[in-house]
């Protein structure tokens, strides 16, 4: 595609979260057959505290977007529209943040107080939701019209693209994939229940996992693996691991204590048996969720984003292994899985890509 030829459509995008959000501008290249390029521009970070509020939210806003554009030089008169992603519940046909349960905000019509500051059309919607529209518009999804996203980062969500529009439920609650059940009794989940997928193999229940089992493999603790048997054996492996390295049982249970999903994957490139227990045991979860998604809309693609999708050569071979036991082969047999091509920004690239119809 040459940019020359290409028609350009320049959009603020603007990345609402938990505990920052991000503002750039993403310069959209579509050729004459429909295809689209991005480029993104001027970024700039915000920290968002859980108790912002939706003053902290628009002096973030107004603070980062004043940076992309001193960064950028750009001209308010060569944007076309704005486009935000919310956590949490939203109204894309509003562009309302209905509700957030990490910071409380709630009934916050973003859409119109945007509309209002900047003079330029506002969409808005939830930032999973957002992203797996992002898929469709610029990334591997592009003239894929049936779908499932999953991003697994600090939390898990889903979204569907089903027959080419995004589908979100009649209560905006659909594709909560986080929330299926993987281990029976497992361990308890901010939504109140146990054994839901984010509680076990998002970023926080890597590191857990990967703290529990170390102790469990050092004799600190009593937490229990799956058998016996297996603890046993992992305890040996991980030991001669240990020996090999020349590290000391105690003082890698006092690192654990701090482990993050980033750090147990850099342990399990280095060959520590139990960061690679972690990550297989990841896979399998992901890929008993994946199997359930599949066998109820039948898509295309089931496509994973997030941070932890970083580590995906760590815990694709179980993810898939699982997903291919647990699927009904029969209207599946050319279903495939693979990691996002959006990146880091993934959540700039939905933010933009909501300007683009007929997204719902």
């Amino acid at each position: 595609m040459s940019d020359k030829t290409a028609k350009k459509t320049t959009i603020l995008a603007l990345d609402l979260g938990g505990s920052k959000m991000l503002s750039a501008l993403v310069d959209v290249f579509e050729s004459a057959d429909g295809e689209r390029k991005t480029e993104l521009r001027g970024v700039a970070r915000r920290a968002l505290t859980k108790d912002a509020g939706r003053d902290g939210v628009r002096s973030a806003i107004l603070d980062a977007t004043a940076e992309t554009f001193e960064r950028t030089g750009e001209n308010w008169a060569n944007v076309a529209s704005i486009g935000a992603t919310i956590p949490g519940v939203a109204d894309p046909k509003r562009g309302y943040w209905v509700y957030a349960p990490f910071s409380g905000i709630a009934d916050f019509p973003l859409a119109d107080e945007l509309r209002a500051q900047f003079g330029k059309p506002v969409f808005a919607d939830n930032d999973v939701n957002a992203c797996a529209w992002a898929e469709k518009v610029f990334g591997a999804c592009q003239g894929v019209d049936n779908f499932v996203w999953i991003t697994i980062s600090n939390g898990i969500g889903g979204g569907l693209v089903l027959d080419g529009k995004v589908y979100a439920g009649k209560f905006s609650g659909a594709a909560e994939i986080g929330h299926f059940n993987v281990v029976e009794d497992g361990a308890p989940c901010g939504c109140g229940n146990r054994g839901c997928l984010e509680a076990t193999a998002a970023g926080p229940g890597i590191a857990r996992r990967y703290r529990e089992l170390v102790a469990n493999a050092a004799g600190v603790s009593d937490f229990l693996t799956e058998n016996d048997a297996a603890s046993s054996e992992l305890r040996v492996d991980w030991l001669r691991y240990l020996e090999s390295t020349g590290a000391n049982a105690n003082a890698e249970v006092e690192t654990a204590k701090t482990a993050t999903a980033a750090s147990v994957a850099d342990e399990a490139r280095r060959g520590n048996p139990v960061a690679v227990k972690v990550y297989d045991d990841t896979g399998r979860y992901v890929g008993r969720a994946a199997s359930y998604a599949a066998n109820l809309v039948n898509p295309e693609k089931i496509v994973i984003g997030g941070g932890v999708a970083g580590s995906f050569d760590l815990f694709y071979p179980a993810l898939w292994a699982t997903f291919e036991r647990c699927l009904f082969k029969a209207t599946n047999k050319t279903l495939t899985i693979e990691k996002t091509g959006l990146g880091y920004e993934a959540g700039l690239m939905g933010a933009a890509s909501l300007a683009f119809a007929p997204y719902c």
